[in-house]
């Protein structure tokens, strides 16, 4: 793919999905959920909610651009949201590492499960143009990091990760906008 037919890709993609900023929205909704859960409920049941909430995020997503934001669909950007549905499969796999962690060290699930995320969002620099993604995944594999070599967090990683997204999904709909 040339430079030219990915930039085009790229702004097609981010204009199908308002800059991926719903979805980053989305799983910052459902990492507080799961920061909730786990205060209340214990490391088992806010995994679970992270692994139900997170196979909402996409459908949720999609509802809001395509209600909020009038988003049409990919066109030229089709090679690329067949890249994000490759890029599903490591997310699976790390998804499942997490889940024999919550058996084996509990303490490490929802860590990894974190990096995993984190790690997964700089693909979206590739996909969408943008360069806050890697800024996003860097954030959360920064407090995922501490959280797996036990360094002392403020608040759970549930929270953290979700106040990053949730902090995140407007910065990224706004540069997206200035792009538009």
């Amino acid at each position: 793919m040339t430079d030219t037919l990915l930039t085009a890709a790229q702004h097609d993609l981010a204009r199908a999905y308002a800059g991926g900023a719903p979805g980053v929205f989305v799983s910052g909704l459902v990492w507080l959920v799961a920061g909730a859960v786990w205060l209340f409920h214990g490391i088992t049941a806010a995994f679970a909610a992270l692994f139900f909430g997170g196979m909402a995020i996409h459908p949720l997503g999609v509802l809001i651009e395509r209600i909020a934001f009038r988003a049409p669909k990919a066109s030229i950007g089709k090679p690329l949201e067949t890249l994000a549905i490759e890029a599903t499969i490591p997310l699976f796999v790390g998804i499942m590492i997490a889940w024999v962690l919550l058996v084996r060290a509990p303490d490490l699930a929802i860590p990894v499960f974190a990096a995993i995320v984190g790690a997964r969002y700089f693909l979206f620099r590739t996909l969408y143009g943008e360069i806050a993604y890697w800024v996003l995944g860097a954030a959360i594999l920064l407090v995922a990091g501490l959280a797996l070599f036990g360094l002392g967090l403020p608040l759970n990683l549930g929270f953290l990760v979700g106040a990053i997204e949730l902090a995140a999904a407007p910065w990224i709909l706004h540069r997206w906008r200035a792009r538009r």
